[in-house]
């Protein structure tokens, strides 16, 4: 019988939000600097940390002015849904 081998499992996260634009039917990944017209909004895990927040809820979660990189729309995002 051969012996049981070990592998490394790989996490991969996306945080996505519709833009709130009508006319746009661009689906964005927050973690994504393409789809954010090129801005960072995770710079320094700020997005991520948002995720499992300490004595807070997911209703506290916010990312201020994302661009849409499709329609140029600016917009906030408040609250994380899972």
């Amino acid at each position: 019988m051969s012996e049981l081998q070990t592998v490394a499992a790989t996490l991969s996260i996306e945080m996505y939000v519709d833009c709130p634009n009508e006319e746009c039917t661009n689906y964005i990944n927050l973690l994504d600097s393409s789809d954010t017209d090129g801005y960072d909004h995770n710079d320094d895990s700020h997005l991520l940390r948002q995720m499992f927040p300490k004595n807070r809820d997911h209703a506290d979660f916010k990312c201020d002015d994302v661009t849409c990189s499709v329609c140029k729309t600016t917009f906030n995002v408040r609250e994380l849904e899972w």
